[in-house]
């Protein structure tokens, strides 16, 4: 298809053809270094937020939580999840008429403040993340029999 628009456009400009074969050699060298450079460039890395990207999944029976950090008690925390919320946010009186709060129903009121100020983390238990990383230093540091679900399923030693 080129060479035909080639050969016509020689004929009506009245190039001699040695001289159109100059031009159609430079012609090509230019179209190979134009698919070299495309093909040969260095790529590109497209920039993301580091919030965007899970690092960590946790899963139980209908529910799932991608995480943009890693946490060290995956298994036991989505144990501990499926035990006191079935992996639903949510928001109940206990039977000491205290509110627990979130997907590992944590006291507000209570635990919540002072895991704050022992890890120095701060959050809202109604955010699942901020629950999980707040649970994962919990357990990490002995303290799953804060949770009776962690005594109830055989979590603690």
């Amino acid at each position: 298809m080129l060479e035909k628009h080639l050969d016509k456009w020689a004929q009506w400009s009245r190039i001699p053809q040695g001289v159109l074969d100059i031009r159609r050699l430079l012609l090509y060298v230019a179209i190979a270094s134009i698919i070299i450079v495309i093909v040969h460039r260095p790529i590109t890395a497209i920039s993301a937020s580091i919030k965007d990207i899970p690092v960590t999944e946790l899963s139980g029976r209908n529910w799932r939580y991608e995480l943009s950090f890693p946490v060290d008690n995956s298994v036991t925390l989505e144990r501990l999840i499926q035990c006191e919320s079935q992996g639903l946010n949510t928001s109940r009186t206990d039977s000491n008429g205290q509110t627990s709060w979130g997907v590992l129903q944590f006291n507000g009121t209570s635990t919540w403040k002072e895991m704050e100020r022992r890890f120095n983390f701060y959050g809202d238990p109604r955010n699942p993340p901020e629950a999980i990383h707040m649970a994962d230093m919990m357990i990490s540091s002995g303290l799953i029999g804060r949770w009776a679900c962690g005594r109830s399923i055989g979590l603690t030693e």
